[in-house]
Order: C-alpha cells, then structure tokens, then sequence
C-alpha cells in the first residue's frame, strides 16, 4: 500500500479494508448495502444497527477526494456501494422519522442525529463533486423526516448527542433549501451553548469526558464551516482549551477519571492533534461510526504538535485536581473518588478507586457521584463519599426473548421508548443511590512526592482489596481501547503502607518524582 504523508489520512486509509468488509456487497442481497456484519452475515442481530450506516459518509469521501495514494477516487465500486447503502439506509427508518440503534423499536435519538448528519454530508459532498444519483428524492424524503423527529425531541443527559442533532438539522435545512428548519437549528444551537459549563465542557451523564467532548467540537466545526456562524468561536475555544489540559504525555487524553472513560481525540479543524488512539483501534462498529473525521481533518490539515500547557490547577465545576510540570502529570477527579492517572519519567500509575469484595459482591469507590464531599487547597485534593456496588448486567437469554417481545409489541409507542431510554440507563450506566461503606481518599502533591492516602471504613481483611488497577464498569460503547501497553514494566511503582485496626483500613501509597 502507498504510503501517504498526511497522518490522518494514512491511519484511516490503512483500515479502508476492514470497513469496506463490514458492508454487504452482494447485489443480490436483500441486505445489500448494510454495513452491520452481524446482522448481514452473522445473523446474530435481529436489526441492522443504523450507526453502522455512518460508514457511507467515509466512501463518499474517498470517492470525491483526489489525493496522492487514493485508489477509491472516482472508483465505480465504491459509487455502487455507496448508492447501495444510501438506499438500504432509507429502508431502516421508522415513520415517526427515526431509526434503530441496538434494538427493534428503540427511536434513538443518537442514531438518529449522527447518521443523519453523515447522510445529509454525503448528499452534499456528492453535489460538491457533480455526482447525480437516482436514490436523491427518497433520500431527501429520509432526512426531512430525520430532522422533524429531532425538533419533536430532545436529550438532556448526555449532551454530545444534542451537538450532533444541530449540524444534522442545519444540513438538511441546506440541502432542502429550507429556512424554517436553518433558522429551527440556530435556535437549537442557541440553547446547546447555555449548556456548556464555564471550564468549556457540556455534562456526559453528570460529568466532562474528553473522547465526547472533541466529538462536541467536531460537530461545532462542521456547523461552523457549513453556516459561517462565528457563534461556536468561543465555544470551541473554551472546549479546546478544557481537551488540550487533559492530553496525556503518551497522547491518550482523560480515561477513567472523565466521566465516560474515553481516551481518544477526535481529530478535526479545531482539534487538529493525532491521538494514542487512531483507527487501528478502533472496534469495528466505532470504525463505521467515526472513521471519516480522520479523513476529514486529513483533509484540511495535518497533525498538529500538541499543545502542552505547564500548571497546578483545580477545575471546580468538574472537582478535577491536574498539575503539569516536566516531568509529571498528575489528574485526579474528587466526583469519582479521587480517580487519579499519574505519570513520571516515562511510567505511569492508574488508579480507577479502591475495590472492595464483602459478601460475594464487589464494591468500588470510583463512581462518579456529585454527591461526594470534595474540597482542594494547596494542591491537596480531599474526597469523601461512599462505595458503590459494581453493576455489570449481562444479557442471558431469558431477559432477551422477554424484552425482544416487550419491543416488538409496545416499542413502537414514542412514550414507552422514553420510559425504555431512561431505564436502561439507570442500569446500565449510572450508579444512583447511596453506597454502604464510607471512604476517604486525600490526593496531595508537592515538589518532591505524590500521596494518596485512602481510609475504608470497613472489616474485610486487606487482601479482599484492591487498588492500582485500570477499570472501569459503566457501559460505554467507545472505551475500554487499548491504545497502549498496559504492562508491568510501564507501571509506576509506589512506597505501599497498609494498616488495619478497629474496622479502618488505610492504604497510603507514595510516589518519588525526584
């Protein structure tokens, strides 16, 4: 394979053949044009997950994109497959104008939002490019229904989302030539940004989280690059300015003491710095989700040094303790129990809470509750709260066939897929209530050590806790990559005290920056 110079470009051509082996490229399939593997040729799903469709976005990019090394160019496959999944597309939408995510019925919002952004993106780039296609009127059809939906609805928790339903809404109100629904995403907009919280983050489930707050910034770039709006300027600015801080000497960028565990940056023209995480590793179902962006900012520019900013500072909004000087970096956040990533000359220190097993179940204090007590002064950061019980819900079989049912007879009502979302999440996702056994941990920092010192208020016997470890147990989709070695060799490794006395357990660790 050709080599090409722009980085971007050259990590996400490298993966063209895995993506292209997602879709359905068999003409006689009543699924050609799918680009979900595991309902097409696994069978193994019962929908065709809609994101996957994202996919279509990045062949129409290579179509029209004339750069050194693309043998896609104006190739008369890649046009096939894309009218192929464009028109497999418009047969996954429900009436109410949205589509399905990862079960019959469901009416995502996200789905809905994000894949109608890359389609509205790939009927434009097309037109750009001078490439007709038959399927234009059932398209246009398809996205105008889109856009209805997303006006009829909204999202609270989880803010990235809401980003991309603003560009969705603003494309198609281009593409439609349609002012009502332009002037409907400017106001959609306008409530997005009172949102943003003063350090320049927008709340994923309570909380900043990196990985979804440069997809935040590269829906902003595309609304600002599609309507000229300088209303995201300061925005983005102070977006940035929150990711930049958070961007790791090994180029990973937050993890688990965000509030969603991401560690990739999605590249684009306001964020334009080449991750720990690249395409490579990428699942395949985020490879179809996200991969154009690579292509895009490829496009546009080539990676740029990341900035690195040296500070001792406290983001009170987030409760998130970070100090920067060469040769350490140090971030803990007090509304996850003092979760804290420290590196040192080269090696690094994960720390995701104390896990604490009693009575056959397991209990973590790196939850993120904004109802921890949290206080920092003189780059000490003190936290108290509770742990919490680890939920991993697995599917069996009996709960599928039972909510596969339940979907197929009442999920077509828009009120039972609300009350459906706002389940699920609680049990999948969030940790609400309050926990049984009180901790404190106190993180503290000074020219020569780093301490964290923690007291578990509980009688289990020391080995029955574990600490130093990276996990984390809420469910989301795009975490948990491997971008880099996670060996013993690369670990830090700190002065350990331990004592256990009356029903206390206190574990203070030290680490020696000099």
């Amino acid at each position: 394979m050709q080599k090409i110079e722009n980085d971007f470009l050259q990590s996400a051509y490298e993966e063209l053949p895995r993506l292209l082996g997602q879709l359905n490229r068999n003409p006689g399939s009543k699924s050609f044009g799918s680009f979900d593997r595991a309902f097409w040729h696994y069978r193994t799903n019962d929908v065709s997950s809609c994101r996957y469709q994202e996919a279509v976005y990045t062949l129409a990019l290579l179509y029209c994109s004339d750069f050194e090394g693309n043998r896609y160019y104006r190739d008369e496959k890649i046009l096939v497959w894309i009218r192929a999944s464009l028109l497999f597309t418009t047969r996954l939408q429900q009436r109410n104008g949205s589509f399905d995510e990862w079960y019959i019925h469901e009416g995502s919002y996200v789905g809905t939002a994000f894949l109608t952004a890359a389609l509205s993106q790939t009927m434009l780039i097309l037109k750009k490019n001078g490439v007709t296609i038959p399927e234009e009127p059932e398209l246009r059809k398809c996205i105008h229904a889109a856009a209805i939906f997303l006006l009829k609805n909204t999202e609270k928790t989880v803010l990235n989302q809401v980003s991309g339903a603003i560009f969705a809404v603003a494309a198609v109100g281009e593409i439609l030539e349609n002012n009502d629904i332009k002037k409907d995403a400017d106001v959609l907009l306008d409530a997005f940004l009172t949102e943003q919280r003063n350090e320049g983050w927008w709340s994923e489930y309570g909380g900043p989280d990196i990985g979804y707050l440069s997809l935040t910034v590269s829906y902003l770039y595309k609304y600002k690059c599609l309507t000229q709006s300088k209303k995201v300027d300061e925005p983005i600015e102070r977006a940035k300015h929150f990711v930049e801080s958070f961007i790791h000497v090994d180029a990973t960028a937050g993890g688990e003491y965000m509030s969603r565990n991401t560690e990739y940056i999605i590249p684009s023209g306001d964020l334009p710095y080449l991750g720990a995480v690249k395409p490579a590793h990428l699942d395949d179902r985020y490879l179809c989700y996200i991969l154009y962006n690579w292509i895009e900012a490829g496009l546009d520019t080539a990676p740029q040094p990341i900035p690195r900013r040296e500070a001792s500072e406290y983001f009170e909004e987030s409760a998130i303790m970070r100090i920067y000087k060469e040769p350490f970096f140090l971030a803990a956040n007090g509304m996850k129990g003092g979760v804290f990533r420290l590196y040192v000359r080269g090696g690094v220190y994960y720390d995701c809470g104390i896990e604490i097993t009693q009575s056959h179940q397991v209990f973590t204090t790196g939850i993120l509750d904004n109802s921890n007590s949290v206080s920092y002064k003189n780059n000490t950061l003190h936290v108290s709260g509770y742990a919490k019980v680890i939920k991993e819900p697995l599917l069996d079989t009996k709960t599928a066939l039972l909510f596969k049912a339940w979907q197929y007879v009442f999920g077509r009502f828009r009120i039972f897929q609300k009350i459906l979302k706002i389940f699920l999440r609680k049990q999948m996702v969030s940790y609400a209530g309050q926990g049984t056994i009180p901790f404190t941990r106190t993180v503290e920092y000074t020219e020569t050590q780093v301490t964290i010192t923690d007291v578990i208020q509980t009688h289990v016997p020391s080995h029955d806790i574990l600490f130093g470890v990276k996990a984390a147990y809420t469910a989301v989709p795009s975490s948990k990559y491997a971008p880099c070695p996670e060996i013993s060799n690369a670990t830090l490794i700190p002065h350990i005290e331990k004592k256990h006395e009356r029903g206390i357990f206190t574990l203070t660790r030290t680490f020696l920056l000099q």
